[in-house]
Formats: C-alpha cells, sequence, structure tokens
C-alpha cells in the first residue's frame, strides 16, 4: 500500500475523531491528523453529563477508573446575579481529567488507524475519485490522497471551510478557564448567570485538590477584564485565595441556525462542532461528538469513487443515508436546546425559569 493513500483521513483527534476512528469498519484504511498533540488535554470543565454517558454506552466503552478523578458532584448551584434569586438540583455527572480521557479515547483510535499530530490541513481539492489533503508538518508539506474526508476538527473547521466555503461555521464564542488549588475543593457544580458579565454562563468545577473555574464570552471584546471579575467573584463566594496554577483558553461553537448544522456531503463528512453539533444551552458537546464521529466513521464506506455502473454506489448511497438520518436525529436535539437556551440566556425568563424545577 502506497503509505501515503488511505481510504479515510480524519481531520481532528478530539472526541469526534477518535470516535470515528474507532468505528471504522474493518478493512478500511485509515490517516488520524490532528495539528496539536492529539491527547493534550482541551480547556473543557471534564464533567460528563448524562447524555455523554448513553453515548459511551451505546459505543460500548466504558471510561476506566483511571480516567475519573473525585469529587464527582451530583448537585449543581445555580446563582443569577440579575434576579439574585438561586437553586441548587440533583445531577449524575462523572468527573474526568479531560487529558486522560482524551488519551484514553486515543488508545481506542490507534488500533484502527495511523495518528500523526503536529500535522496541520492545509488545503483539500476533490476530483473525480479522490480527495487530496495537503499537511504541514514540522515545515514540511505532504500530499495525502483518501477517498473520503471526515472533518472532525472542532469550532472554526478548517476542513469544513475549505471543503464547503459556501456553509460557514456557527458563530463561535471565546471560552476561557484557570486551575486554582483548593484543599477540600468544593463539592458542587456551581453555575453563575450575570448578563453584565457575559451572554452565557460561568462555572466552578471540582477536582482533585483544585477547581476549575472558566466562563464563556459571545463578544471578545473585554472578555479578559470580564473573566476577572468572574474569577474574584468564585475566589470570594468558595474562598479560593491560591495563584493560578493554569490557564487555557479555545473556541466554542454556538449554533443558532438550521444552517449551522451542516453534515457535509458523500466525500466529506462533518462531525462534532465542526457540524454544529454542540448544546447552545450548555456548550455541552461531548455526547454529539461521540455520536456523530462513530456514525461518521460508519459510514465510510459511502465514500468510495464516483459512481460506476456496477451498481456498488448504490450500497455507497444507502450508507450516506443512514449517517444522514442519524445527523438528523442529533439535529433535533440541537434545536430543542435551542429553545432552552433562549430561556435561560434572557435575564427575564430566566428569572421565572428558576422558580421552576429545572436546569441549564
Amino acid at each position: 500500500m502506497d503509505a501515503r493513500t488511505y481510504d479515510v483521513v480524519i481531520v481532528g483527534a478530539g472526541a469526534a475523531g477518535c470516535a470515528a476512528a474507532a468505528g471504522l469498519p474493518e478493512g478500511v484504511r485509515g490517516l488520524l491528523v490532528d495539528r496539536f498533540d492529539a491527547a493534550r488535554g482541551r480547556c473543557c470543565g471534564g464533567l460528563l453529563a448524562p447524555d455523554a454517558q448513553r453515548a459511551i454506552r451505546r459505543l460500548g466503552l466504558k471510561v476506566p477508573d483511571a480516567v475519573r478523578v473525585r469529587p464527582e458532584p451530583h448537585e449543581v448551584h445555580v446563582l443569577d446575579l440579575d434576579s439574585g434569586r438561586q437553586q441548587t438540583y440533583a445531577r449524575d455527572y462523572r468527573n474526568l481529567d479531560r487529558a486522560r480521557f482524551d488519551a484514553w479515547l486515543l488508545e481506542q483510535a490507534r488500533g484502527r488507524v495511523d495518528v500523526r499530530p503536529h500535522a496541520r490541513l492545509v488545503d483539500l481539492a476533490r476530483d473525480a475519485e479522490d480527495v487530496t489533503v495537503r499537511l504541514s508538518a514540522g515545515g514540511t508539506e505532504t500530499a495525502v490522497r483518501a477517498t473520503c474526508v471526515i472533518g472532525a476538527d472542532g469550532a472554526g473547521s478548517r476542513a469544513r471551510r475549505l471543503a464547503f466555503p459556501d456553509r460557514p461555521a456557527p458563530r463561535a464564542m471565546v471560552a476561557i478557564q484557570v486551575r486554582l488549588p483548593a484543599d477540600p475543593p468544593t463539592s458542587r457544580h456551581e453555575v453563575l448567570f450575570a448578563s453584565r458579565l457575559t451572554s452565557f454562563y460561568a462555572w466552578a468545577i471540582p477536582k482533585a485538590r483544585t477547581v476549575l473555574v472558566g466562563a464563556a464570552f459571545g463578544r471578545l471584546r473585554g472578555a479578559r477584564e470580564r473573566f476577572e471579575e468572574i474569577l474574584e467573584h468564585f475566589r470570594q463566594r468558595l474562598g479560593l485565595d491560591g495563584p493560578v496554577l493554569a490557564r487555557s483558553a479555545r473556541r466554542l461553537t454556538r449554533p443558532a441556525r438550521a444552517n449551522d448544522l451542516f453534515a457535509g456531503d458523500g466525500r466529506v463528512l462533518l462531525a462534532g462542532e465542526a457540524a454544529g453539533l454542540v448544546s447552545p444551552s450548555s456548550g455541552e458537546g461531548l455526547s454529539f461528538a461521540l455520536e456523530s464521529g462513530a456514525a461518521a466513521g460508519a459510514a465510510v464506506r459511502a465514500c468510495g469513487p464516483a459512481p460506476t455502473a456496477s451498481g456498488s454506489a448504490l450500497e455507497e448511497a444507502a450508507d450516506a443515508v443512514a449517517y444522514h438520518r442519524h445527523f438528523d436525529r442529533l439535529v433535533r436535539r440541537v434545536r430543542r436546546k435551542v429553545i432552552k437556551a433562549r430561556v435561560i440566556f434572557s435575564a427575564r425568563l430566566r428569572r421565572w425559569a428558576l422558580r421552576l424545577p429545572w436546569c441549564p
């Protein structure tokens, strides 16, 4: 086999990309690329919500104990600074060390594909039979041919921009997060709404002897200054007086329109945030990434050469239809959460919602 020829190139080694690699049919030759270290950990609260727990079970996987951290919060405390209202409700989370979780996901993929970290997607071009992917690594560009590409490269997906310039990515926010020492840490997941500071929400999540404090901002101007106000709020409220141990930031997709959600076509499939699949109410994307990634991987048989007179393209088209059918189910979930987002991010409606047995 030509080392530079594959059946599929998967761009992005996050949850969606690893799930796609692990879900490939037997005999499919795949390459998984990421512009960073493939298992570096991400700017993420690292809470596995019930939807994501169900997605992992559907994939036939079980998160190992070595990936989980304590305490695991089973309560969420919500404070709305706009109305002064607050509420506590039960929620069953699994608490993760995100870097270990990413490494574990990557191990599920390694047996199925070649993995190439520190490889940045430069260009993508299609002809009648192949998709040519140009990658840059260490200052050197290489071309890789494949019959299919899966774009799983997150918010602001370059694969989506190159393959579908007329389908721009959804509007993105910036998420900022810091790690602070706390021994013992809070035992609850803390959520803060404050329209003056963020159009989304802020959080404090317990980890082993530390707490993650983060927030997401749709308006980038002044985001750092507003984050510092949020950080000071949590310091005073939770008694966090230690130095910042680590700081990170990332883009976070926030779909709002039907056009934001796009599965791609039979030659370039999109999964996870690259497809716009993330909850606009909570920012939870792991469940969507795992489910769409696995479905995209299983559909690679649909990404063969152009149709021929042999009729083999009929089976391929059926696989493509199955992926889009699965994608449409995920889209319906996102749309329900769009409605929820309109309630919880309106200061007036949230004031009344907090009177009900409700969760963000």
